[in-house]
């Protein structure tokens, strides 16, 4: 049996052990600050009436409403990204807006007409060209239909409603465009915030003309922290700049699943086997440490994994010590509804008693600044489930059926439509409070989800018109995670050129030839 591990940036493996000799290395790590921001997503509690039934009840007499509607989360999201749409509504088409906040005028003077702004649905007038901003709504006309493709939820003729606190209208897309691209119902979802420019018929039935998803808001160029964040300390080596290490569904505890890739990461991490483990300032876990198959022998081993190995352990020093936060996802022993509540110190005790300052136990989704640079994410559950209730045309011919979005491609569309979970409330769970998921005014740098069953895919997002451009500080990092049960992979990144860099930790049997 031969152990491996590779790096996709080198022609060869970086090392090879065999008969279990390795050498240990002396680590000296990257050092990158942390400083949550996840605190927005702990849910606060809410306190009804007290003839209240339905609600779930606290030690401290504190509950969550489960008895209200959802719609004051629709309503925060709308407010939220409403300033956003109606900047993008002027810049489609060269228009701005009066101070009055009343009318928009047209800048090309050949277009007589101009569209009036209309700040409530329910102000809509006939066969005026009107723009207004609302709420996605895609309704089922017809169940029994056939589905557009087997693994959406997409039918022919379901139909788009825009909706504000006021009302609703009924919107058609047969003459809507964005530069040369035409969308279609099966292309969105309810949830997502848009603006739309068109005219109202006889009918009460809104035909769009000019469609506008939430301006793009590039990512902070600059990040206050208390510490020289994203800079090496003087004595630590000056070739290695502070990466991140993503990995998800570790699967610990899984009988089906090999451990021995897991023990290759340990022993990556703690620089057995190449000093180049020493630019690794964290690892994030993104989801499913523990197996769902045995969750008990499985957070045992998580604990394990974090406490001792990861952290250093009885062999390690304080060079061999990496920080370590960890997500929960929709299998581990917590809320169900997003956000998620991170995994209870309870559960990962010989992490906490020692290291409460290396392992850290986050929220789904995750916010953090590291370094200068501000890295959100998820365990992948939002963009798999945006991958059942939304389709793309078909790239190879526009007449053939639609075709579902690949995880990178549902990965952006999140981030272009400025919500971590476009499909929450309507599909997705989540905690009847505000809408802590919404990005309205913050982009991340690294912006990453966990557990893709399509391996590993990364993208970097520019802002500015010339997405060549260099200067990675208006540039968002998109990074699917690969399952590391299945393919032993993990993800590099660089906080400092936001570059990536995919590492596999192989075990090969070999075969035993027969002489004869």
């Amino acid at each position: 049996m031969t152990a491996t591990v590779q790096s996709s940036t080198t022609t060869s493996p970086v090392v090879r052990k065999s008969g279990g000799s390795t050498t240990r290395h002396t680590v000296v790590r990257a050092w990158a600050s942390r400083t949550p921001k996840w605190q927005r997503f702990q849910p606060v509690r809410i306190q009804p009436n007290e003839s209240t039934t339905t609600s779930v009840e606290s030690k401290q007499k504190e509950v969550f409403a489960y008895q209200r509607q959802y719609s004051h989360v629709y309503h925060h999201r709308l407010m939220a990204l409403r300033d956003r749409c109606w900047k993008q509504l002027a810049v489609n088409d060269g228009t701005k807006t009066n101070n009055n906040n009343n009318s928009t005028t047209n800048l090309d003077d050949s277009n007589p007409m101009t569209a009036v702004r209309v700040n409530r649905i329910l102000e809509l007038k006939e066969d005026q060209l009107s723009r207004v901003v609302g709420t996605l709504v895609k309704e089922t006309i017809n169940s029994d239909e056939e589905l557009l493709h087997p693994k959406a939820t997409c039918r022919p003729s379901d139909q788009l409603y825009l909706e504000d606190e006021s009302g609703r209208v009924i919107l058609s897309l047969d003459g809507t465009r964005t530069g040369v691209v035409d969308h279609q119902v099966y292309q969105f979802c309810t949830g997502v915030v848009i603006g739309v420019e068109g005219m109202v018929d006889d009918k009460g039935v809104l035909h769009v003309q000019y469609l506008a998803t939430p301006a793009p808001l590039p990512p902070p160029t600059a990040l206050a922290v208390h510490n020289t964040a994203g800079i090496l300390e003087p004595s630590q080596p000056a070739g290695y700049e502070p990466h991140l290490l993503l990995v998800s569904s570790l699967e610990c505890g899984d009988p089906q699943v090999s451990s021995l890739p897991r023990e290759l990461l340990v022993g990556y991490l703690q620089g057995q086997f190449t000093d180049e483990a020493s630019k690794v300032a964290r690892v994030i876990v993104a989801g499913s440490g523990p197996s769902a198959t045995d969750p008990l022998g499985g957070l045992k081993e998580l604990d394990m994994f974090a406490g001792i190995q990861v952290s250093g352990g009885s062999n390690g020093g304080v060079g061999m010590q990496i920080p370590l936060d960890i997500l929960p996802s929709s299998k581990d022993p917590t809320t169900a509804n997003w956000p998620q509540r991170p995994l209870h110190s309870s559960l990962l005790p010989l992490s906490n008693k020692d290291n409460q300052r290396m392992v850290m136990s986050t929220p789904n989704p995750y916010e953090a600044i590291h370094g200068t640079k501000s890295v959100m994410g998820t365990d992948g559950l939002n963009v798999r489930d945006l991958q059942k209730h939304i389709l793309k045309p078909n790239p190879n011919d526009k007449d053939e059926a639609p075709v579902p979005l690949t995880e990178l491609e549902a990965l952006e569309q999140t981030l272009r439509w400025a919500h971590l979970c476009p499909t929450g409330p309507d599909h997705l769970g989540m905690v009847p409070s505000n809408d802590p998921m919404e990005m309205g005014k913050t982009t991340p740098h690294v912006y990453f989800c966990g557990n893709c069953e399509e391996g590993f895919a990364t993208k970097l997002l520019g802002y500015n018109e010339d997405e060549d451009d260099d200067d990675v500080k208006s540039k968002t990092r998109l990074v699917c995670i690969p399952k590391f049960s299945e393919t032993g992979e993990a993800v590099l990144v660089n906080l400092r050129t936001l570059d990536v860099e995919l590492i596999r930790f192989k075990v090969e049997e070999e075969e035993e030839e027969n002489s004869n």
